[in-house]
């Protein structure tokens, strides 16, 4: 196996790629800045709602074995 791992190199590395810096060649090359929107928080109820529409729609696709 090869020598030891640099950890903190290893995390910086993987921060930088969420953030949308490239890397190529082991030099990071800046990614052009995404409009990321931030979503908001959702309410419990709109959550509840959400919830039970996706149960209805899967019970909706759920079809009877016994046909």
């Amino acid at each position: 196996m090869g020598g030891n791992i640099n950890w903190r190199r290893l995390a910086s590395r993987d921060r930088m790629r969420r953030q949308g810096v490239e890397f190529r060649g082991g030099t990071p090359v800046a990614a052009p800045p995404e409009n990321k929107q931030r979503r908001r928080k959702l309410t419990k109820a709109e959550l509840r709602e959400q919830a039970e529409a996706a149960v209805l729609a899967w019970r909706a696709g759920q079809t009877s074995k016994n046909k």
